[in-house]
């Protein structure tokens, strides 16, 4: 079994010193490539779920907020911020 990458244990100090906000946020400080493969997905498909952060299933969720060390309540306040955000984005472009 191959050890996780180091780069997760960024997330937390990062979420507490605000400078993740949003789910997508976290991969300024880890490659998706990383999370992608650590969650078994294609990078093109986990692309499309970073532009509709709705299709990632909460196991998913819940599997990312483990590597990280952040509770399930986190990541799932990090992936709401996350759909209001692409929502927004949306509807300004209506």
């Amino acid at each position: 079994m191959s050890e996780k990458d180091k780069r997760y244990n960024f997330i937390k100090p990062m979420i507490g010193d605000g400078k993740i906000r949003s789910f997508n946020d976290i991969f300024d400080y880890i490659p998706k490539t990383v999370v992608a493969t650590d969650l078994g997905k294609k990078v093109d498909r986990f692309n499309a779920l970073m532009n509709k952060v709705e299709g990632f299933t909460l196991d998913e969720l819940f599997k990312i907020a483990r590597n990280c060390k952040i509770e399930e309540g986190k990541i799932l306040e990090l992936a709401l911020n996350e759909y209001l955000h692409q929502k927004a984005k949306i509807m300004n472009q209506e």
